[in-house]
């Protein structure tokens, strides 16, 4: 009986299954035993690699991490991006007393900040962002002690706006500038109102001309229109002198999380650089300085 060549197919298959299988339970074999043969090594490059994940574990105990999203009105993410790198560095080198001091904070809650930075709603690094539209952006700081997040956060909040004289002179300009906008609003609707007034009462004289009549409704639509647009204006004049910051937290950093991750996640990454350390060692460097031509 002759074989099909569907048949030769099935067994050329598990043919090549096989040896695939065998192979790679023969890599493993060689390698347990390389791994006996040179037990020292192993041991040794194990440490290399999950000893700094135990450090950064160990590290990150005690830390919480919280985050509070800005609404702004000016400028581009990138700048407030830019400037709080400037404080994380300063937090980085352990400059607290300057920390404190830009922050208008008391030291000790500047000991507590641990890292700042600013990302976009993304989760990207804010000062890659040269986007100028004017979506929110997040804060979001690691600290010891969560009972100073909020301190941190207004201090944050408040060097981003008049963190240099600058900013602080841009805003006394603007708060002049809105004032002035408001004096001239209200004197131009006190003169709308006197001229509404009059016609008013030329209207009521002349109601048998209905030519004036008609031309005096289509003044005072325009008159009204033009008096509720100052009053939109004013309106928003106004909401800016009673909120004169240019940013504005729309998300407190009222809730904080452990910064610290589990213990498993370090453990598997020290293993894994482990690992790879002992097969380049064993399996290369090694061979290579014994080799002989």
């Amino acid at each position: 009986m002759q074989t099909t060549p569907a048949g030769n197919s099935d067994k050329d298959f598990q043919s090549q299954t096989q040896s695939i299988y065998y192979k790679t339970i023969r890599l493993i074999h060689l390698f347990f035993v390389s791994i006996r043969r040179n037990i020292v090594l192993f041991i040794v490059c194990m440490m290399i690699g999950i000893t700094p994940m135990l450090i950064k574990y160990s590290s990150d105990a005690g830390y919480y991490k919280a985050s509070f999203t800005v609404m702004y009105d000016e400028l581009v993410r990138k700048i407030y991006g830019d400037r709080l790198a400037k404080i994380n560095t300063l937090v980085s080198r352990k400059q607290y007393d300057k920390v404190a001091t830009i922050l208008q904070v008391p030291l000790e809650t500047a000991k507590t900040l641990a890292h700042v930075e600013g990302t976009n709603i993304l989760g990207e690094d804010l000062r890659k962002d040269l986007n100028t539209d004017r979506i929110p952006f997040m804060v979001n700081i690691t600290v010891d002690d969560s009972s100073k997040i909020r301190k941190l956060q207004d201090g944050i909040m408040l060097f981003l706006e008049t963190g240099n004289e600058y900013m602080a002179d841009r805003k006394r300009v603007k708060l002049l500038e809105n004032q002035e906008e408001l004096d001239y609003i209200d004197k131009e609707m006190r003169a709308i109102d006197s001229l509404s007034r009059r016609g008013i009462i030329v209207g009521n004289a002349t109601t048998t001309n209905a030519a004036l009549d008609d031309k005096t409704e289509k003044s005072s639509g325009s008159t009204l229109e033009f008096s509720y647009e100052l009053y939109k204006r004013k309106q928003e004049l106004l909401r800016k002198q009673r909120m004169p910051s240019g940013l504005v937290v729309i998300d407190d950093a009222i809730v904080s999380t452990a910064a610290q991750k589990s213990i498993v996640i370090f453990l598997a990454i020290g293993i894994a650089l482990g690992l790879f350390l002992y097969t380049v060692l064993a399996a290369f460097v090694i061979p290579a300085i014994k080799f002989k031509d």
